[in-house]
């Protein structure tokens, strides 16, 4: 806080030690973050969020309500605003992750790899089935259940 890292409600916060938060981030109540994580400046996280160990994000990031992300990287001026699990991920910069929106990252087998460009529209509700590379400007419409398959079926 005395770096300029605003904390609304200290008591009812959990920040692990090991994490960075840069300048003018306002990290919101019941906030839990957990690992090795570095948010960028000008950052809103939670309330509610959690943010587990090997997740960094940029600059300008607004996590809201119960938004999960789990060793991931998230650009400069990713929205992720509701209900949101983001696991294994790599997000381009500019992209907003729409209300109860996932990355559906492990097949009961092993963990798998979401990639999603520069610019990305992903409409609430959606589930993106890792492995799968969303190329940058891409509109998923809500509700949508997007594989490797099924993207590439519909390149434009």
């Amino acid at each position: 806080m005395k770096s300029g890292v605003t904390i609304v409600d200290p008591p009812n916060t959990w920040i692990d030690a090991r994490t960075q938060i840069g300048q003018d981030t306002v990290i919101e109540p019941f906030t839990y973050i957990h690992g090795r994580v570095r948010i960028g400046s000008n950052c809103r996280v939670g309330p509610f969020a959690y943010l587990r160990d090997g997740t960094v994000l940029g600059d300008d990031v607004v996590l809201g309500v119960f938004t999960e992300v789990k060793n991931s990287s998230l650009s400069d001026g990713v929205r992720a605003r509701h209900h949101s699990y983001i696991g294994d991920s790599k997000v381009g910069k500019n992209v907003n992750i729409g209300a109860g929106a996932i990355t559906a990252n492990f097949d009961g087998q092993k963990i798998n790899q979401t990639q999603i460009g520069d610019n990305v529209f992903i409409g609430s509700g959606s589930i993106l089935v890792a492995p799968i590379n969303v190329p940058a400007g891409a509109h998923i419409k809500p509700g949508s259940a997007v594989t490797a398959k099924n993207m590439e079926e519909n390149k434009e």
